[in-house]
């Protein structure tokens, strides 16, 4: 593993998030001065049944095809194959699933056209998170960065013209996200097509080896996503959609500290799933993890004392009360932040039941808080029960972490000075890739 290409992959991946942070701040934006509160709250909360449907029909496929095309155990041609045979049952399985699971949630302000976009969105995403599987298990970084860039970039420009200009509202964003989702997945599909001999069969031997990998990998980020997602469906049946709205908005800015942590942790998994230098990789991934810590630190001060000003100058009056929903919930989201760049290494080295050990704790405790809480605090009882859950998620999740890799906690945590020169690397890979 050449330091050079290490740095340069986190340089690739770090840009590409930075992009789709502007641009998904953009679009949020453009969504909640189009959508006001009630109209952002059903748009977030009607994609909330696919979005964890995705989650878990994922079926891990994504990091357990990272973890066997870095084995070599198998033909890239017979993995291939057998991944986009998978996928063929996994989106007719989520669009029946998701159908479904809209009968026992709440549905009110739902329309069947709204309810039909999110479930067509599913087989598109499917799509996209597969082949980024298949690119990252051969450490192409750049073909995986396409399909997240171009994702957040389409989106943005078909909300714009349909949400912004022609005005159709909800349904217009849901169809932008239909649409920018299906023109990736068109992409992926080509570019996969073109590069491997493909023979779609569910008679590959490989599909069991990968389902049986990733069922685990799949139940854990369906967990993992729970956490970040039930808030969202409890608020809606114990409040009230605005409550929703108000709530959403503070959330989905606060996350946006999450887009470079995730792209370390998609480089992590990569490279450990392609190395037998674990040691290295330990002292590698811990380092990210501190100097990540620092940086969440210092812009989420930023988000305390400039949010008053800009929260009603950029998304209006109306979403005044989002600023102490983003403010209070900026400790839960540093916690995850040294779950996403510890869980990087460990997926790399097949080991999902990490997350849930750590995080089937969590997901409880998150829903007996926000079931106490939200009748009588509202949108600050579930930020407060996100709180909570996220830090217990995360610290123990670095203590299976320190026990499986056996680098101990307080290594993990302890700053040098080398942290810093790490840093000044990757800069001048960004200005010299």
């Amino acid at each position: 593993m050449a330091g050079r290409s290490y740095l340069r992959d986190i340089a690739s991946v770090f840009s590409t998030n930075v992009f789709n942070l502007v641009s998904n701040l953009l679009l949020v934006i453009l969504l909640v001065r189009a959508l006001g509160p009630s109209g952002y709250g059903l748009y977030t909360s009607v994609l909330v049944v696919p979005m964890l449907v995705v989650s878990f029909f994922q079926m891990g496929i994504r990091a357990s095809s990272v973890y066997l095309i870095g084995s070599g155990r198998h033909s890239d041609d017979v993995i291939v194959s057998a991944i986009l045979s998978i996928l063929l049952l996994t989106s007719a399985g989520g669009i029946l699933f998701s159908g479904l699971a809209y009968f026992f949630v709440n549905t009110s302000g739902y329309t069947l056209l709204l309810m039909g976009l999110a479930l067509l969105t599913i087989p598109m995403r499917l799509t996209t998170v597969y082949a980024g599987g298949i690119f990252l298990g051969k450490e192409e970084i750049p073909e995986a960065n396409l399909m997240n860039w171009l994702a957040g970039l389409l989106m943005l420009v078909f909300a714009f013209v349909l949400v912004f200009v022609f005005r159709l509202g909800l349904n217009g964003a849901l169809v932008s996200l239909l649409a920018s989702n299906a023109v990736v997945a068109m992409v992926a599909l080509l570019r996969l097509f073109r590069r491997f001999s493909v023979r779609i069969s569910f008679r590959n031997p490989v599909m069991g080896e990968l389902l049986k990998t990733g069922v685990v990998y799949a139940l854990s980020f369906l967990v993992i996503q729970l956490n970040y997602r039930i808030d969202v469906l409890l608020l809606k049946a114990l409040s009230t959609p605005a409550e929703v709205g108000i709530y959403s908005l503070g959330v989905s800015v606060a996350e946006l500290l999450w887009q470079v942590p995730m792209a370390i942790s998609i480089v992590v998994m990569s490279r450990t799933a392609n190395t037998a230098d674990l040691d290295a990789m330990n002292v590698n991934t811990a380092r990210l993890l501190r100097v990540s810590l620092v940086f969440g630190v210092v812009i989420s001060f930023f988000v305390v004392v400039l949010s008053p000003w800009v929260v009603p100058l950029v998304f209006g009056e109306k979403f005044r009360s989002s600023i102490l929903v983003m403010q209070t919930i900026l400790p839960g989201i540093l916690m995850v932040i040294m779950f996403r760049i510890l869980s990087g290494q460990l997926s790399g080295m097949g080991r999902p039941d990490a997350a849930l050990r750590a995080f089937i704790p969590a997901l409880v405790l998150n829903v007996v808080l926000n079931y106490l809480w939200i009748p009588t605090y509202g949108a600050t009882g579930a930020v407060m029960a996100t709180n909570l859950s996220y830090t217990l998620g995360a610290v123990v999740y670095m203590m299976v972490y320190s026990k499986i890799s056996g680098y101990p906690v307080k290594k993990i945590l302890r700053f040098s000075r080398e942290d810093w020169g790490f840093v000044s690397r990757i800069k001048e890979k960004i200005k010299h890739p």
